[in-house]
């Protein structure tokens, strides 16, 4: 049932022009989205995979768990993007195995970013994973960076307007009021060492944040939940596809011959 919910939500927020597929991409390589819930992936990320699909147009979408995506796997897949969806899971209380998978993970993602040159977009949990693999920190939202609340303490919650702070291509066709829904416990205390801030609002000084020389975004809210009354979300993710395309499109072939050399560098 929660499945059919989530496919009915999509199909009918994709009735609008937003969600009109992108001439030219039906052929395009895959695009990989990561699952960073433990159990696998939630309907939340559903939906992420959902909405992507049907604004690049690209049905050639991969889910990989978090535990299973390495740079080989990746180099082998050769993704046009790759998108780290969101999490319902305190980072904290990852079991000891997963801890172990998550610190990998952690290590990887510079990796793809930085020397691989893949576009990347985090979407809540996602957003939040970028900072903690860029060296930032992530904590509750009524607390501290190294506190550890389950989650049934306050969060930020509702469809909520934001301040755009930085100019950017992400928010090209926005209106002045961007209002994108939220639903987190944590966010992000210590923005990572590389990046600049892009939106805030009162509550989380870091909503949207973006590495300062690759296309790599984060965005705290979950811009997938879009409608014809606040339509930002859709244009932001759509933003960022073109930006990714125009990414490949200019940078040529993705470094994946090279693998093997920046493996040995990396460790």
């Amino acid at each position: 049932m929660g499945l059919l919910i989530v496919v009915l939500l999509t199909a009918a927020l994709c009735r609008s022009d937003l969600c009109a597929a992108e001439k030219g991409t039906q052929d395009a390589g895959p695009w990989i989205l990561v699952s960073l819930t433990p159990s696998g992936c939630s309907n939340g990320c559903r939906n992420v995979y959902s909405v992507v699909q049907q604004l690049s147009g690209n049905s050639n979408g991969v889910v990989i768990h978090f535990s299973r995506l390495t740079p080989e796997l990746v180099a082998e897949t050769r993704p046009e993007f790759i998108v780290l969806g969101p999490q319902g899971t305190p980072w904290c209380r990852y079991a000891s195995n997963e801890s172990v998978s998550l610190q990998n993970f952690f290590w990887t993602v510079p990796l793809l970013a930085e020397e691989m040159n893949i576009p990347i977009l985090g979407i809540c949990g996602g957003h939040q994973a970028l900072a903690l693999a860029f060296g930032g920190k992530v904590g509750p939202i009524r607390g501290g960076e190294f506190d550890c609340f389950p989650y049934s303490r306050e969060r930020q919650g509702g469809v909520i307007p934001l301040k755009v702070t930085s100019d950017d291509p992400i928010f090209q066709g926005v209106s002045d009021e961007l209002k994108i829904l939220q639903s987190h416990y944590d966010e992000v205390k210590v923005l990572p060492p590389g990046f600049r801030v892009l939106a805030a609002d009162k509550v989380c000084r870091v909503q949207i944040m973006r590495h300062s020389t690759r296309p790599v975004y984060g965005i705290q809210g979950h811009p997938e939940r879009f409608g014809k009354d606040r339509p930002g979300g859709g244009i932001l993710i759509r933003n960022f596809l073109k930006i990714a395309r125009t990414h490949n499109e200019t940078t040529g072939p993705l470094a994946f011959q090279s693998l093997p050399t920046l493996l040995s560098a990396h460790r």
